[in-house]
């Protein structure tokens, strides 16, 4: 009987010891699960999406300057009340509509007082709050890949080059934050590779001042003239690269990049006729005599206002931009010899300037369209078909101010190490040859020169330095509201006018101006270039 009681008393402690265990283990469990439940309701809210930046040629950022403030939004925490003076009207819409238990970071507008306790971080800009460089570099569309320019032919490499960040938050089933806890920045590293461009965003941004003063729409493009890399390439207007919606809507061609659209060229063509003509064995002192008119196949042509320059010889037609000159010199040159040096040059075919990244290819007539003599003596003063872009006309004039050697023109200088500035993958090598003897160029300097010293470009003449140039008055046949003709104005030069430095090249479209009105133009930019290279680093 006492063992049976024994025995009774020891299986009761062993079913206690079994239930209670069972119970630890239970708890144990439940802990596991808490805190697997803990894990399960983290989330990680973008902040920044790690895109690399784009860099100019001195390895400063023309992306990723500055900061705005965004805060963390909660449901159930009073976001709405909290936030909302601080919000735009469309954000506070979209706070105040947001559906589920879910953070999120909403931009703000203004600053949120310390004392409501919302959690606030800076988040990096894409872009200068003036914009800068916009048609090159781009923009990015909602998801954030890029839609345009730099930004679109370098995705792939920029949408993962740089660090990520992301506001990691644990919450509760109702969306707060979870008692014990603070939202903090987490960290992915990028690859660590960029872009670096050509551009010099001191020139860039002296040409933007300038374009916006002088030319509401139009281009500037500012060549090196040893490198052919471009150090500034503007058109206006521009756009808001947050906001391109607003430019489509005003219709205002915004979007448009003027430096690699093709154009009437005008009067800017004739010193490549003349370079073809002394090619070609063409005296530059024979003479002719200008009425005003000229005659071709029972169709007359007209120097600007009929003027009848009188005797011209190649240097003062270039410098009274003598119309019925070049047509008397087109004819007997014959298109042959002005198409060859025109393509050698860059016309009529696209200009690469990055991977994936061309101006427009414009339009020269061929040979055998040249061969009507009608085709042949509008071509022949920069009329007809003929179309060219800023940037080929930069490509063009480079040459006359390189010794006669042609350099592709081009953007990018390369795949960068974005923490040393180190160039690990350039960029494709520019094409590159000599299109004119050394001889045949130096005339053509000489009478460049005397465009802007004695010709009807006076007005370029910068004040230390000297300059060489051309002006360009291009015929449309678009006309205005009133039906009057628009014009497509030029200036294209380079400067200091020995040992140049820089090609620029000016276009005015869609204007009632003649080229002659950007000559000061031009000649500011050669001041401001001045001051800008002076006060700074070489770009190289």
């Amino acid at each position: 009987m006492r063992d049976k009681r024994f025995v009774t008393v020891v299986a009761s402690f062993l079913l206690l010891f079994a239930v209670l265990q069972t119970r630890l283990v239970g708890l144990a469990m439940n802990t596991q699960s808490a805190q697997a439940a803990a894990v399960q309701s983290s989330c990680l809210l973008p902040l920044y999406g790690g895109r690399a930046e784009i860099y100019d040629c001195r390895m400063r950022p023309l992306t990723g300057v500055g900061a705005e403030q965004v805060a963390l939004a909660l449901p159930g925490d009073d976001s709405y009340a909290k936030l909302y003076r601080s919000l735009t009207e469309d954000t506070a819409a979209r706070l105040y509509s947001l559906e589920g238990a879910k953070p999120s970071l909403v931009g703000l507008a203004s600053e949120v007082d310390e004392a409501l306790g919302v959690y606030v971080f800076d988040k990096p800009r894409r872009y200068f709050e003036a914009p800068i460089a916009v048609h090159t570099l781009g923009y990015l569309g909602q998801d954030g890949s890029g839609v345009s320019g730099i930004e679109r032919c370098y995705d792939g490499l920029l949408a993962g080059g740089g660090d990520s960040t992301y506001v990691r938050c644990v919450t509760t089933a109702a969306g707060g934050l979870m008692a014990g806890t603070e939202p903090e920045l987490v960290r992915r590293s990028g690859s660590g590779f960029s872009i670096q461009l050509t551009l010099d965003r001191d020139l860039q941004r002296v040409c933007e001042g300038i374009a916006l003063e002088a030319i509401p729409h139009g281009a500037i493009v500012v060549m090196e003239v040893s490198t052919g890399e471009l150090r500034a390439v503007v058109s206006t207007p521009g756009y808001d690269p947050y906001d391109v919606a607003k430019s489509i809507e005003a219709n205002d061609t915004g979007l448009l990049n003027r430096a690699i659209s093709a154009y009437s060229v005008g009067s800017v063509f004739k010193p490549l006729v003349a370079a073809a003509a002394l090619k070609a064995g063409f005296d530059e002192n024979a003479g002719y005599e200008c009425t005003g008119v000229i005659e071709v196949d029972g169709h007359l042509y007209h120097c600007n206002n009929n003027k009848a320059h009188g005797q011209m010889t190649m240097q003062s037609a270039l410098e009274q931009s003598c119309n019925c000159y070049f047509i008397w010199l087109g004819q007997q040159l014959g298109g042959e010899a002005i198409c060859e040096l025109a393509t050698l040059e860059g016309f009529g075919r696209a200009t690469p300037l990055a991977e994936g990244y061309y101006g427009a290819s414009g339009n020269l007539p061929g040979a055998e369209e040249l061969k009507n003599s009608g085709q042949l003596a509008s071509v022949s003063f920069g009329q007809g078909r003929l179309l060219a872009t800023p940037v080929q006309l930069a490509a063009c004039f480079n040459t006359f101010a390189n010794d006669g050697v042609y350099i592709g023109p081009t953007l990018v200088r390369g795949k960068v190490e974005t923490a040393t500035g180190r160039v690990v993958e350039e960029a494709p090598a520019q094409e590159t040859m000599r299109v004119l003897p050394q001889q045949i160029n130096d005339k053509l300097q000489q009478m460049l020169r005397g465009v802007v010293e004695e010709g009807i470009a006076g007005k370029a003449e910068p004040a230390r330095g000297g300059a060489a140039g051309k002006t360009g008055t291009a015929q449309t046949g678009r006309t205005d509201s009133d039906g009057n003709e628009l014009l497509d104005s030029w200036f294209a030069g380079y400067y200091p006018a020995e040992a140049p430095r820089y090609t620029i090249v000016i276009l005015k479209d869609s204007t009632h101006e003649a080229g002659e009105t950007l000559a000061p133009v031009f000649a500011r930019l050669c001041d401001a270039l001045t001051l800008s290279q002076n006060s700074g680093e070489s770009p190289d």
